[in-house]
């Protein structure tokens, strides 16, 4: 009988011990945000959130952040279609391009996040954020338009952001120490090796389309669909 109350004592324990641990691990990340708020709540909205680490909070935000750039991307395209004023036109113009890339470099955050392969999987959701910030900035230019897609491209840097938070505390096997580690910015770079740093997406993209042919391999990029 006693060994039955210990073994429960135990259990319950361990119990209060688990638990609160997996919400903590969730208002750490949130409170380094910028809307603690939005992120609980659209995190806890999620179930797998619940029994997450932090791998796995980092994919949950990941998706929040694919679904968020899809829905703006869907709106530059009705805007398009309703907009007749020239400049506006052309700032949207700018912006479904810009989200269609966000929604690829998000898209390959998730599947470098997956591979464990986290360096690159942060690079790619930095991407997006550009290419969020390259929209926004097409409105600022003279002449000057309202954006009609801040709050939105605001709600989705800040996902974003929040996902970034999320890989500093990722484990990733493959440490870069960038003070000795040249950045490469020769698209006709031969060698490619695990580990070195590119100045910009297309110029890696450039040194692997090469490398590619002087190996002989052949390789395809799939474009998500919005």
């Amino acid at each position: 009988m006693n060994s039955m109350k210990i073994l429960l004592v135990i259990f319950f324990i361990s119990h209060s011990f688990v638990n609160p641990s997996l919400g903590d691990l969730i208002d750490d990340v949130c409170r380094k945000s910028s809307d603690y708020k939005l992120c609980v709540e659209s995190l806890r909205a999620n179930p797998k959130s619940s029994s997450a680490d932090q791998k796995g909070l980092t994919r949950i935000m990941l998706q929040l952040s694919l679904a968020k750039a899809k829905n703006i991307y869907n709106e530059v395209l009705i805007l398009l279609q309703q907009t007749k004023e020239v400049v506006l036109k052309q700032c949207l113009q700018i912006c479904k391009d810009n989200y269609d890339e966000a929604v690829d470099d998000i898209t390959s955050s998730i599947e470098y996040l997956d591979a464990n392969e986290f360096f690159f999987a942060r690079s790619f959701a930095i991407d997006a954020t550009d290419d969020s910030s390259s929209c926004e900035e097409s409105f600022a230019e003279p002449p000057i338009r309202k954006s009609p897609l801040k709050p939105k491209s605001d709600d989705f840097l800040h996902f974003v952001e929040t996902t970034l938070i999320g890989f500093d505390n990722v484990d990733d096997p493959k440490v870069v120490d960038f003070d000795k580690t040249p950045i490469i910015d020769d698209p006709l770079n031969s060698t490619v090796s695990e580990g070195q740093l590119y100045k910009d997406k297309e110029t890696l993209m450039m040194v692997l389309k090469n490398y590619a042919i002087r190996k002989k391999i052949q390789f395809k990029v799939d474009r998500s669909s919005p």
